[in-house]
């Protein structure tokens, strides 16, 4: 049993190291862990910072290739719109080649009859000069000399002439003039067809060169756009893996917050278990102790009872103590059979036998300290009545009295019951002088 107490008594001294220590352990790992915590927190924030950096990026890359098909779009519109004029030119110019074809064919025919008239022209010009020679031989023939051209003297002399040739020779000016006149016709509406082409072409050539530099400036649109489609598309998608990269990071973070939160919550854990063992050790020591101490009161007690120390010798007078029930009086003080555990251990009062629920008077007058359960004496009740003088009551069934409470001998402070450590309903009566039992036999009138 000592070693049991040593051992006890050593667990109690080390108490306090024992708690400090996982406290103060518990207090590091937290601190550690939490410093962990609030880093991989920082780390998430210059994540979650660099995330929306790369969103921004995109969206303006984004809006760089909108800009880029809105220049392509508007390149397209205007090359529509040049296709279509130059299909109108082209239209323009079949309907233009068609004409001249015509006019082509025209002129080729006028020239014919030109050419046809032409020797007619030199044959009746001939006959004409054969014919003013024999009647003037002085004249001077000119060619068109009988063709009107305005000068006034000339046109009275052809006149002239012209009557003196007679009709025949009228007939072939007739048909001289006409023939020049529709070889002339000829000619000019050739060379108008021919001018009209002319124009035509140059406004398809000047459209056709237009639409060249439109295709080229195109394709160059084209490429570029082509090569800041592949740059834009390039950085797009390299930023949606970066962004994906970036919330992959953020759950890996997240799930070690995760990890180190659950570790200080095992922690913690670990350390109420080990707290609670050690109350748990710290209470049994306690207990030990109690019992230590008991065992001591019962061994000072039994050493008192064999050399005579419970004589009254030395004490003060008690004061007079009534009894506190109506009942019988049973086991006595001093040692004997426990009713419960069945081994020889020091009674340190009076029982009386009596009913449950029967009245418990004050046995003397005091203030009440005590008003509490305690293990084996059940509901208890201490009356403190000056000069180092107790009276104890255990095993009540209620209490009729708080602490702190002034008494006066004979007053009701409670009810019998069987409470604690019992066999049935009783009162366990003690008087105690500082502490020490006595004897209630001797200072009762039984």
């Amino acid at each position: 049993m000592r070693q049991i107490i040593r051992v006890f008594l050593l667990l109690a001294l080390l108490m306090p190291l024992g708690f400090s220590t996982p406290v103060a352990a518990q207090n590091s790992f937290v601190e550690d862990r939490q410093q962990q915590i609030q880093a991989k927190k920082q780390e998430i924030e210059e994540r979650r910072r660099e995330q929306d950096m790369l969103q921004r990026q995109a969206l303006f890359a984004v809006s760089q290739l909108d800009v880029t098909n809105a220049q392509i779009e508007e390149v397209d519109e205007q090359l529509t719109q040049i296709n279509s004029w130059i299909a109108a030119a082209e239209i323009r110019l079949g309907a233009v080649e068609l004409a001249r074809a015509s006019a082509l064919r025209r002129v080729t025919e006028a020239q014919s009859g030109a050419d046809e008239l032409q020797a007619q022209i030199a044959a009746i010009r001939l006959q004409l000069q054969d014919q003013v020679v024999e009647i003037y031989l002085d004249f001077v023939y000119e060619a068109d000399f009988l063709l009107e051209d305005g000068d006034p003297n000339r046109d009275a002399r052809r006149q002239f002439y012209a009557e003196e040739l007679g009709a025949d020779t009228q007939g072939l000016i007739d048909r001289l003039r006409r023939a020049i006149d529709d070889q002339q016709a000829s000619i000019g509406e050739a060379e108008q067809a021919q001018a009209e082409i002319e124009q035509a072409q140059a406004e398809v050539d000047a459209a056709l060169a237009d639409l060249a530099e439109l295709k080229e400036a195109q394709e160059k649109l084209q490429e570029e756009w082509d090569r800041k489609r592949d740059l834009l598309q390039a950085q797009i998608d390299a930023e949606a893996q970066a962004q994906l990269e970036v919330e992959n990071e953020i759950s890996g973070l997240s799930q070690d917050i995760a990890q180190i939160e659950n570790e200080i919550e095992r922690e913690r854990e670990r350390i109420r278990l080990e707290q609670e063992r050690q109350r748990r050790e710290a209470e049994l020591a306690r207990l030990a102790e109690l019992e230590r101490q008991r065992q001591d009161d019962l061994a000072r007690l039994a050493a008192q009872e064999r050399t005579g120390q419970f004589d009254d010798v030395g004490i003060p007078a008690p004061p007079e103590f009534f009894t506190p029930v109506e009942g019988e009086a049973g086991s006595g003080f001093g040692n004997r059979v426990h009713p419960i555990f069945g081994v020889v251990r020091f009674h340190a009062g009076l029982d009386f036998k009596n009913n449950m629920g029967d009245p418990i008077f004050a046995a003397a007058s005091g203030t009440v300290i005590q008003v509490k359960n305690r293990e084996g004496y059940g509901n208890t009740i201490i009356i403190d009545h000056g000069g180092g003088w107790t009276t104890l009551y255990a095993h009540l069934s209620q209490y009729n009295v708080s602490l702190n409470q002034q008494v006066e001998i004979g007053q009701t402070i409670g009810l019998v019951g069987s409470t604690g450590w019992s066999t049935g309903p009783h009162l366990h009566f003690e008087i105690r002088y500082q502490g020490s039992p006595r004897d209630p036999a001797k200072y009762l009138r039984l």
